[in-house]
């Protein structure tokens, strides 16, 4: 119940890289409508050394699924839109469905750092920027769970949307967005460790086009 975020890898840069070719690339976006509602959207998006980044001008993220509980080694990295905030990444193991290890940034530095701490302290949720942790709340009991008494649980909890709001986050309740991003029961776009879905159709959809 204690080591069940089985990553055997330490985290880089290039575990979120997106691959292509020229200098520029039409990708594959989802956007939050609140903080549970996604819909499929595109952006086009710089290439730079052959990875496709973010663009904080546009408000796109990069969106990393990993499998954290066999220990297959599986990841999808996607792009989100309308996170907002000044922050390098976010990250949380508590989701619906798999309970993937969701990681959402602005640098692909930020999202190593934060999916190693993740696994050091074997679940929670984290934000950081410029490999300095902003916030932090423990669930090391499945990776779902605090050991903390139930009031200090609560304020920890609610520390990280205190904190993510102030970073300029568009929504309230930030925790909820990695929560459901898997979750194959609402609408309209989810990514796995296995890939980005379509929920409607369930069929698996392409990140990049061409």
């Amino acid at each position: 119940m204690t080591e069940t975020v089985k990553v055997r890898r330490k985290f880089t840069e290039k575990n979120f890289v997106v691959k292509s070719k020229g200098n520029s690339a039409q990708a594959l976006v989802i956007r939050l409508d609140t903080e549970i509602i996604t819909r499929k959207d595109h952006e086009e998006l710089c290439v730079k050394d052959g990875n496709v980044i973010t663009s904080q001008e546009k408000d796109v993220w990069k969106v990393a699924a990993i499998d954290r509980t066999y220990g297959t080694g599986q990841q999808c990295i996607g792009f989100l839109k309308n996170f907002g905030g000044e922050i390098g990444a976010f990250g949380c193991t508590q989701s619906f469905h798999e309970n993937d290890m969701i990681v959402i940034g602005s640098n692909e530095k930020d999202m190593a750092f934060v999916a190693n701490d993740l696994v050091k302290t074997q679940g929670g949720m984290v934000a950081a920027n410029d490999e300095k942790i902003i916030c932090k709340f423990e669930m090391p009991i499945a990776g779902l769970f605090s050991k903390l008494p139930l009031e200090e649980a609560v304020t920890k909890y609610n520390e990280v949307d205190e904190k993510l709001v102030e970073a300029g986050c568009r929504f309230k309740q930030p925790h909820l967005i990695p929560l459901f991003l898997p979750f194959l029961a609402l609408p309209e776009i989810r990514i796995l460790y296995s890939g980005i879905v379509d929920v409607k159709n369930r069929t698996y959809l392409k990140i990049l086009d061409g």
